[in-house]
This record gives C-alpha cells, structure tokens and sequence, in this order.
C-alpha cells in the first residue's frame, strides 16, 4: 500500500513537444535527493522526446531546496534542456512571479512566468 502523497505528475504532449511537470502537495515530504530525482527524470524525459517546450508549475510546491541544489542543477539539469533543444519553458508560479531573467547562466532557452496555467500554455505554444 502507498502511503505517501505523490509529489509530481509528469505529462509528454507529442504534437506539440512539450513535457510538462506538475509538483504536488506531496513535495511538502520531499528531500533533496528526491528534488534532484524528479529534475533528472523529467530533464530526461525532454531528452527522449526531444522537447523543445516545457511547463512546470509549482503551485503546490512545498519542499524548499538547500542552497547547493542551485549549482547542482546549473550543472547536471539545464545541460540535458539544452542538449534535447527546449527553446522554452513556462513557470506556472503562485504569487508574485519572479523576473524573466535566465536561471541559469548555461540557459539556452527562454523562461517567463505566469499565474495561470493557461496564460504559460498560450506562451509556450507560440
């Protein structure tokens, strides 16, 4: 028997290449190591789809990364993006929506930040 919240759910939407990450209220039992699990699942599934659009919403997000995931993902996560050609990547993201700003210095693609889940679907579709 599972008894534990799940923590995300991951969708691939073939025609438009576009893989999608939605993180669950189960991340508020989440550690680093199943943070850094999930990242490296969903990077490979941009990897095997060759997805050039990705949506992660973190509006259920709870779990809060020490501050060496950071690096960790510049490292090991952005490169996999970069390498499956994601030109974009939508944040559904809960309140005041960070800047636009890269997040990383090895971004080859475009993120941008939005309240709605639609509003990011209609980005990342353009």
């Amino acid at each position: 028997m599972i008894d534990r919240a799940p923590m995300y759910s991951m969708t691939y939407h073939k025609p438009e290449r576009l893989v999608r990450l939605t993180w669950l209220a189960g991340t508020a039992g989440m550690t680093d190591q199943d943070f850094k699990e999930t990242l490296e699942t969903f990077a490979e599934s941009a990897l095997q789809h060759r997805a050039q659009r990705l949506i992660i919403d973190v509006r259920e997000f709870k779990h809060r990364p020490s501050p060496e995931i950071s690096a960790w993902r510049d490292d090991v996560v952005v490169p996999k993006y970069n390498r499956a050609g994601v030109k974009k990547i939508a944040w559904v993201w809960p309140g005041t929506t960070p800047s636009n700003e890269p997040t990383s210095e090895k971004d080859k693609f475009e993120n941008r930040y939005f309240a709605t889940e639609a509003e990011a679907l209609a980005w990342v579709s353009t």
